[in-house]
């Protein structure tokens, strides 16, 4: 049985929402992460400028020192041997 969508204009805090969700049953507060995610949207999505920056200033170094960093399959592998 699909729950009915019924829009409430209730105010509450963030605060009050935070206790609300942490009632939820792990089900629950996983579908109201499917909810969220869902509504979220790309071109609204804002990036702090600060964010930006670092981003940046990690292409620059590599763009500088590309040698230093290491590929996904060398990180997999050090990992792997470490077990």
């Amino acid at each position: 049985m699909e729950t009915p969508h019924i829009k409430l204009n209730v105010p509450l805090s963030y605060k009050q929402v935070i206790n609300i969700v942490k009632q939820l049953s792990i089900s629950e507060k996983q579908q109201l992460g499917e909810v969220l995610w869902s509504e979220q949207s790309i071109d609204t999505m804002v990036v702090p400028e600060k964010h930006k920056k670092i981003v940046r200033q990690r292409i620059a170094k590599y763009d500088t020192q590309p040698d230093s960093y290491l590929s996904w399959d060398d990180i997999e592998t050090k990992i792997a041997n470490k077990q």
